[in-house]
């Protein structure tokens, strides 16, 4: 219901960077768009999901979230699952299957809409075992595990290493809410341990990591992108064209950028998806360094925006969701943006709110009405 305590206590600032965000993605898909034989129109067809997905924000920011608290959230990750695998009775787009073909022509992406699912039932599950005063266990571990790892393993067969990792993501940042200090510490160890290992492989034994993942039973092309991040001057033609391409790019923005349509390596083609998983490369051409600093302060301000509100809710439930989002966003984020500067392996993960895409957008907007409407309704409830 819209009332006077709803517009009271609306986060502006959250609606303000998600919006300006949005205009930033219209104006990169317009330049990286425009000169492209059969995409003169994209630009305007994500305008039109920018405006059908605020909509969507709004509705769910009035919508009472606790709708999806109960046992609806097992029925649609259920339905999720089962979309996951009907995704393999479609036709592969560009090696993979991750698209169900709805009437009309359009594609929806249900790896997209699961991440929404698997928050809410792992909230859920935690909120039950919190109200109940249990501590973190095995049985605990084990049940957010399977959770996760169905649609996962799924998303990876499709493949979709991007989605897949985004799960991982999700997943952990939501455990920490549920551990004990000394549970954490292991935990926080554990993390630094893996990036240590990350870093070494990386700076240190390169050759070996390289062979090492040549061993791995991953497709080719998934092989030679964690090649690719590992040592980037490796296959200059090969599987780390799209990086190479994107530095320079980015590299050649400077500190205001070459301007909307005037980018070399952006109108020239030169780097594939600019559009989509590498549309942070056309930002840094156009824009420079300049208009990447503000697009990465807007997802600051957002990122911290959303930590805030998970603060001051006052039910477990809504603090672990927005800590699932947290985690969800963050890693998209870092990933996406890390991609396009050499500094993180290629997965094929799309910027949030930014890069091209309807099932994406409508997704994210979603989510963040969910948020919303979870700092609204929240003070009401008293799980802790």
């Amino acid at each position: 219901m819209l009332t006077r305590r709803f517009f009271r206590e609306f986060d502006y600032i959250l609606l303000f960077t998600v919006l300006a965000i949005s205009v930033l993605s219209t104006v990169a898909i317009y330049s990286t768009t425009i000169n492209r034989s059969g995409m003169e129109d994209w630009y305007q067809k994500q305008l039109i999901w920018e405006i059908i997905s605020f909509v969507c924000m709004i509705a769910f920011a009035i919508l009472d979230y606790r709708i999806l608290r109960g046992f609806l959230s097992w029925i649609g990750y259920g339905i999720c699952l089962i979309l996951l695998v009907c995704v393999f009775f479609y036709p592969a787009k560009n090696g993979a299957q991750c698209w169900i073909t709805l009437p009309g022509g359009m594609q929806f992406q249900p790896s997209e809409l699961t991440k929404i699912f698997v928050i809410l039932t792992i909230s859920r599950y935690m909120t039950k075992a919190k109200q109940k005063n249990e501590s973190f266990g095995f049985k605990h571990f084990f049940v957010i595990f399977m959770i996760n790892i169905v649609p996962f393993l799924l998303i990876l067969k499709q493949p979709h290493l991007g989605q897949a990792l985004t799960l991982v993501g999700i997943t952990g940042a939501m455990m920490v809410l549920f551990l004990s200090r000394k549970q954490l510490v292991y935990y926080t160890l554990i993390v630094a341990a893996g990036l240590t290992v990350i870093i070494l492989a990386k700076t240190v034994f390169t050759e070996q990591s390289i062979e090492f993942v040549d061993k791995l039973p991953f497709l080719n092309h998934q092989k030679e992108r964690i090649v690719t991040f590992l040592d980037p001057e490796i296959e200059k033609m090969g599987a780390s064209y799209q990086v190479t391409q994107a530095k320079l790019a980015i590299g050649s923005g400077q500190l205001v950028g070459r301007g909307i349509i005037n980018g070399t390596a952006t109108q020239g083609n030169w780097v594939p998806e600019q559009w989509t998983d590498f549309i942070f490369s056309a930002i840094g051409e156009e824009l420079g360094f300049l208009g990447g600093s503000v697009l990465l302060t807007l997802f600051f301000v957002f990122l911290y925006r959303l930590t805030v509100i998970a603060g001051q809710t006052n039910d477990f439930f809504s603090t672990s969701f927005i800590t699932g989002v947290i985690g969800m966003f963050t890693f998209q984020i870092v990933e996406n943006v890390g991609m396009n500067l050499a500094m993180m392996p290629v997965t094929g993960i799309t910027l949030p709110f930014v890069s091209y895409g309807g099932t994406s957008l409508l997704t994210n907007f979603v989510i963040v009405g969910m948020v919303l409407s979870m700092k609204h309704r929240s003070k009401e409830l008293f799980f802790d």
